[in-house]
């Protein structure tokens, strides 16, 4: 009995194609450039390996860096890491959510003096 209601909630049409949309979600990624007078910045979805978060950012890929190191090699690679990386999908606007929701979850579990030096220094270059 507890298959025939399984079956009633699950068309088996429907099946297959969704098991391969859940798999293809977890390749999902979207990382956010903010926009700066040299630069339009926006959010690009793309198809990645999943070594890297859900919500991507060059400030949330820099903030580990030890203080000493310069942060705008990071940012320029961070970027150019993500674009080489994934088969871009989809192009949007900034999306500042997503810009937030990606330095929130870096900094999840870290010194947050350290993080709050790291910014400041990352936002002297506009990022």
């Amino acid at each position: 009995m507890p298959t025939s209601r399984l079956r009633a909630l699950v068309h088996p049409g429907l099946l297959m194609p969704g098991l391969v949309l859940l798999f293809a979600a977890l390749f999902l990624r979207s990382y956010t450039v903010p926009p700066a007078p040299d630069r339009r910045g926006g959010t690009a979805v793309s198809l990645a390996w999943p070594n890297r978060p859900f919500f991507g950012s060059p400030r949330a890929d820099c903030l580990g860096l030890p203080a000493d190191e310069p942060v705008i090699a990071c940012l320029i690679g961070s970027v150019a890491r993500a674009r080489a990386d994934g088969l871009p999908l989809m192009q949007f606007g900034f999306c500042g959510t997503c810009y937030a929701l990606s330095q929130r979850i870096a900094g999840l579990g870290r010194d947050e003096a350290a993080i709050r030096a790291r910014l400041d220094a990352i936002a002297r270059f506009g990022w």
